[in-house]
């Protein structure tokens, strides 16, 4: 085994211990040690076996309140050349659809923030659950006959998977969350601006960084853009 080759074996094992360290301490400092490093699966399979804990215990009110005035005006907007009444009942029952499958979402998402790997955790909350309340909304929606539902189906689904994006950046930052880790709603309020504004931000921070360094081909790290070839 050459010496670049072990070197390389090292720094690969050393990254990995360093980031289940740091994981573990930022389990430890929010209280929740024995949630750290879980895999996906097994955090799923846990709250199958015990859906009151999603549904009733760990509800999250917070997202749910969030979610009704961010989703009721939607359809209320969709349905406005249509009467003062349509609108009442449009914007009632998202409202209800909004209260119950947001607090069940976020209670979700709260469950799974940590657990890895942490793509599958993206897909499930960015296209998987997004996907099931789009379905779910639909046909709330068709039932009550909201006219002009194809405007307000859209819209919610773009609303869906920017909430749960969120919600997950948020959460990850000791924001939104319901239970022993939870901070008031008025705290999670002040914080929310600064939230907003670096969640939007991330994706940008993102490609600059990716635009200031290239991948090293042989460990799959990056390198400075200085020392590229």
């Amino acid at each position: 085994m050459g010496p670049d080759l072990a070197a390389g074996m090292r720094t690969s094992v050393e990254n990995r211990c360093l980031q289940q360290e740091s994981q573990m301490r930022r389990a430890a400092q929010t209280g929740d040690a024995g949630r750290a490093c879980k895999m996906l699966s097994t955090v799923l399979a846990e709250l199958l076996r015990d859906p009151k804990r999603v549904l009733v215990d760990s509800w999250n009110w917070k997202a749910a309140t969030l979610s009704v005035l961010l989703r009721a005006p939607v359809y209320m907007i969709a349905t406005m050349r249509h009467g003062l009444q349509v609108v009442a009942a449009a914007g009632t029952v998202e409202g209800l659809f909004s209260a119950a499958f947001a607090g069940v979402y976020a209670s979700i998402t709260q469950a799974i923030e940590d657990a890895g790997p942490q793509w599958a955790v993206a897909l499930l909350l960015l296209i998987a659950l997004p996907a099931v309340a789009l379905l779910i909304d639909a046909c709330v929606h068709h039932l009550a006959r909201t006219p002009n539902l194809k405007t307000g189906v859209i819209a919610s689904l773009v609303i869906s998977i920017l909430s749960s994006g969120f919600n997950w950046y948020s959460m990850r930052r000791g924001t939104l969350l319901v239970g022993p880790r939870a901070q008031s709603f008025g705290s999670d309020l002040i914080k929310l601006p600064v939230l907003i504004g670096s969640f939007l931000l991330a994706p940008l921070l993102i490609i600059w960084r990716g635009a200031r360094s290239c991948p090293d081909e042989r460990w799959g790290t990056t390198v400075k853009e200085t020392k590229c070839r």
